[in-house]
């Protein structure tokens, strides 16, 4: 049986090094960075779900179909709490998940991505690039075993998600590096739009 597959967006952090919510900065195709996002992931008919707090957020997605913004419940504590809350222990479904600070991402790099993961469903599939891991773009089946050890990590108070990796079964998926930069503060905002 597959797995029913949504996404989640993490766009909950303060942008302490960006200096301005990231979310909301103006991407090259004229939306926000925040819409975007959304927009990408609703072009290959996923539900969404954006992990926030910001009032904000919740104001710039007000009535796009597919699209739920969802508050967590303290104050932003990293990715993977906030992933805790959408991470179920139901073995028919998966979540693919997606920082709103990679505007680089292309629909056919997402595309690609979700044909690999759908060869094997119940492991994680997570994005490489060059020579390094971005698990925050990836997919991850829910289930008892990884919901668990995302506890497990989280009760030893490391909260990491290259924690929880250790913990659970996944394969990597290599794309291009363009489509994973990161953009975390002004220096890399700058190399963007070079």
């Amino acid at each position: 049986m597959a797995r029913s597959l949504r996404a989640v967006v993490f766009a909950g952090g303060a942008s302490e090094r960006m200096g301005t919510d990231k979310a909301l900065l103006r991407h090259p195709n004229g939306d926000s960075w925040l819409v975007t996002t959304v927009s990408l992931l609703r072009s290959v008919d996923l539900e969404v779900t954006v992990l926030s707090g910001h009032g904000s957020h919740r104001k710039c997605l007000a009535g796009q179909p597919g699209v739920t913004v969802q508050a967590e419940p303290w104050a932003p504590a990293g990715p993977l709490q906030a992933f805790g809350c959408v991470l179920s222990e139901r073995e028919d479904e998966a979540w693919l998940t997606l920082p709103v600070d990679m505007p680089g991402l292309r629909r056919s790099t997402l595309l690609s991505l979700l044909q690999h993961w759908r060869r094997a469903e119940g492991l994680a599939l997570v994005a490489e690039g060059g020579d390094r891991l971005q698990p925050l773009f990836g997919v991850y089946p829910c289930g008892a075993n990884n919901r668990t050890a995302l506890d497990q990590e989280l009760a030893e108070g490391r909260g990491r998600w290259f924690g929880w990796l250790e913990r659970i079964d996944y394969t990597t998926f290599l794309c291009p590096d363009q489509d994973l930069i990161n953009a975390n503060g002004p220096d890399d905002l700058a190399a963007l739009m070079r």
